[in-house]
């Protein structure tokens, strides 16, 4: 299986996740006599009970000097001290990203949404357990008896384990990143190009004249395809009520030609390269956006060298240019069909001159 057809599975597999969830939300309102908890949460006295012993043993040695190695016992006492602001720090840092998960899911797909793609299915059910959307069951380890090293381990309501997330690693990925891979929204910086560049792109004259004017989606008469004569190709199209309407043919080639195309293309997907310190999001944006017109994928969790990050900024100009700017445009007003003018061929009646 190719990394295209990897991709779309996994984003089959989130999709079928996430409709489970749905059916599962909407038949809430019909069970309302059920007990329906989500998920279970960490057995917290089970946990920490053991921890809450040797603390005790361990601080009535130091106290009454009974202690054979205190420096080692006075770090294992602050250990389990620290362990508990840990764990809150970490249940935080979930709960940071679970509170913008819904909306993340619920837009998955399109820029500013969850990357279906490079989520692992994993990681869609673990967090949507967290969330509270699907049942399951939450514990807490310390791997290895390491009170250093604790572990959400999350479980599926059969009790499959789903997956282990280290709480260090929590903390520390959330001063940067989510947990979760989200799609960059160039959306205003895709508009602002066309409104800050009225010599390409068509506007059209507000009331106030120091208002930007309003783009109409067409372009100026330079970026139109033009025939053998010079002349704006027309194209006349049939409309409904008789009538028809004429559009000509946006020249993209020529936009994608002009400096202030270039440099602005090349200026929104270097920003996005270098706004992030992994390249995720880039390889988010490139499967998930690009790859509708490139057809070409990157594999998710990797670095991307030098000349990745070129094609992707090319790719960048070529997708903007298929999907940001149309084909064609109205020119003028609709007007009536033109009716055809049928010739009517006569035919002369030849009068036979009769001898008599």
């Amino acid at each position: 299986m190719g990394l295209k057809e990897q991709l779309i599975k996994n984003k089959e597999d989130n999709e079928e996740v996430k409709f489970y969830i749905s059916e599962y939300q909407s038949s809430l309102s019909y069970r309302l006599g059920e007990n329906d908890t989500p998920s279970q949460d960490v057995d917290w006295s089970s946990f920490f009970d053991p921890y809450i012993k040797l603390y005790s043993d361990l601080k009535l040695k130091l106290d009454n000097g009974s202690s054979e190695s205190p420096i080692r016992d006075r770090k294992m006492t602050d250990d389990i001290l620290q362990s508990v602001s840990t764990i809150q720090q970490s249940m935080e840092n979930i709960a940071s990203n679970t509170e913008v998960w819904n909306n993340m899911v619920q837009i998955s797909g399109i820029m500013g949404g969850l990357d279906m793609m490079g989520t692992p299915v994993s990681r869609f059910i673990a967090l949507s357990i967290l969330n509270d959307d699907l049942k399951g069951k939450i514990d807490l380890e310390a791997v290895d008896g390491n009170i250093n090293n604790l572990a959400w381990l999350v479980y599926d309501e059969n009790g499959i384990f789903v997956e282990r997330l280290l709480v260090n690693k929590i903390n520390t990925l959330s001063e940067t990143q989510d947990m979760f891979i989200t799609i960059p929204d160039t959306t205003k910086e895709n508009q602002e190009f066309k409104q800050t560049n009225p010599e390409i792109f068509e506007q059209k004259p507000t009331k106030n004249p120091s208002d930007p004017g309003v783009l109409t989606g067409g372009v100026t008469e330079t970026y139109r395809v033009k025939d053998k004569d010079g002349q704006v190709k027309l194209t006349a199209k049939d409309l409904s009520g008789n009538m028809v309407q004429d559009f000509y043919e946006i020249d993209r080639e020529t936009i994608g030609k002009s400096l202030a195309f270039t440099l602005t293309m090349d200026k929104i997907s270097a920003g996005l390269l270098g706004a992030y310190q992994s390249s995720d999001q880039v390889i988010a944006f490139n499967n998930n956006v690009l790859a509708e017109v490139t057809d070409f994928y990157l594999r998710p969790g990797i670095a991307l060298k030098d000349n990745q990050k070129d094609r992707f900024q090319k790719d960048y100009q070529k997708w903007y240019l298929e999907k940001e700017i149309g084909k064609e445009f109205p020119s003028g007003e609709p007007r009536l069909k033109t009716p055809e003018v049928k010739e009517e061929v006569v035919e002369e009646e030849v009068v036979e001159e009769q001898v008599i």
